[in-house]
């Protein structure tokens, strides 16, 4: 592993942790930049969103109606594309915990399956896959098997 290679790991790290930070905060606009500008954020129960004008107005409404919302990224794994540097595929364990502001407590954790794309020498999400896998509302739990509709990463 070279240096170049740690340091791009650490660049999409941190962009994940900088969406992450971004949906906590309920900062539309901060998350939809963490994308391309023809990116595309996918759940198979939410929809397809694709452009950052899109992702934005779909950010917005989903950020909206929260006294309280976090996301904990648990842990993740990142390659970069051997024979093109400039593309990379995650996958990240999170946790979503909050509030609706009628009082509904929810707890949702889930996975991102993520294809990065490094833009004018800075790392964007290109596409970003969310399946949730299990959702606790007000003790009301629902879990869904990891999907087998994603490529295997690492």
């Amino acid at each position: 592993m070279t240096l170049t290679h740690l340091a791009d790991e650490q660049a999409i790290r941190s962009l994940v942790h900088r969406y992450a930070d971004a949906a906590s905060r309920r900062d539309p606009g901060s998350v939809a930049s963490t994308f391309t500008t023809d990116g595309t954020w996918y759940s198979p129960a939410l929809g397809r969103f694709a452009g950052r004008d899109t992702m934005l107005s779909f950010f917005t409404s989903m950020l909206d109606g929260w006294n309280i919302f976090l996301q904990a990224v648990m842990s993740g794994v990142v390659v970069v594309d051997a024979s093109d540097p400039d593309r990379a595929v995650g996958r990240w364990f999170v946790q979503e915990t909050g509030q609706r502001t009628e009082g509904t407590n929810l707890i949702i954790s889930g996975v991102y399956h993520d294809e990065y794309i490094r833009v004018d020498g800075v790392w964007l999400i290109g596409d970003r896959r969310y399946d949730a896998l299990l959702r606790n509302t007000d003790g009301q739990v629902t879990t869904h098997p990891f999907p087998t509709d994603v490529p295997a990463i690492g």
